[in-house]
């Protein structure tokens, strides 16, 4: 028989949520932040967003403020990484087992939201009957569940998961909640843009030098060498950048 997902216990005062990656000197950070009004705070978390070093830690820095911002007890975020949806970070391990359940399933609040672009409220899973599956995994316990889509410019990236001890803890109305999720849509969008970009330069860097290689080794010109690289990258159905990887790691084309 599967052993059912089980919700955390609540959270005890000297053990507060955040994620793992996030460092434990960001917990003052905050504390002193809830007193500020909201737009200080959104204006604040831009910066931390726009410093952070690449997509991992944007998405971890934002879901560590989100969990202070809305005051819930757990959360996650999930991704959209070419067709699959997989999580990016949880607050802890039961709220990122609950979230993987959904995408074994194929079912759920954070699947559906990232499909249909929609925020989805469970107000009680205790009483949630539109996943039978999932919710037969997930343990009822009588908490809500508030899943809003990461959208920017009308294209789904993923969905922010909101986690609370007690049913009906979300309004599916929350202004804050909806506004707070563009803000960290926008900031994970660019995030992965800049490291597409850099992983970009990078590769046209190495296939550069894999050229440059092949010029010298078959006294060949630069357009014919690349032209070697691109023809094995079609006929292996390998991408271009490994292709040149492998002439710079071993000096020869694949076999």
């Amino acid at each position: 028989m599967e052993k059912p997902v089980t919700f955390p216990e609540g959270i005890r005062e000297n053990q507060p949520a955040r994620p793992a990656a996030e460092p434990a000197s960001g917990a003052h950070q905050v504390s002193r932040s809830a007193s500020m009004p909201d737009e200080d705070r959104l204006e604040n978390l831009v910066v931390q967003l726009h410093e952070a070093a690449g997509t991992q830690q944007t998405v971890d820095r934002f879901l560590w403020f989100a969990v202070e911002f809305l005051a819930c007890d757990h959360a996650t975020i999930a991704l959209m990484r070419r067709a699959d949806i997989s999580a990016a970070a949880a607050t802890d391990e039961a709220s990122g087992a609950a979230l993987a359940a959904q995408f074994e399933l194929g079912e759920g609040p954070c699947v559906t939201a990232i499909r249909t672009g929609l925020s989805v409220l469970v107000p009680d899973t205790a009483a949630e009957t539109r996943w039978p599956e999932w919710t037969r995994q997930v343990t009822p316990r009588g908490r809500s569940v508030f899943s809003i889509p990461l959208t920017v410019a009308g294209s789904t990236l993923g969905a922010l998961n909101l986690t609370g001890e007690h049913p009906h803890t979300f309004d599916a109305n929350d202004i804050r909640a909806s506004r707070l999720a563009t803000y960290g849509a926008v900031a994970i969008a660019a995030a992965q843009q800049r490291e597409s970009l850099l992983e970009g330069v990078e590769a046209g860097k190495r296939t550069g030098q894999a050229v440059g290689i092949l010029r010298e080794r078959f006294s060949i010109d630069e357009v014919r060498a690349f032209e070697i690289l691109k023809r094995y990258s079609q006929d292996n159905n390998t991408k271009l950048r490994d292709v040149a990887q492998h002439v710079l790691d071993t000096g020869r084309l694949p076999s």
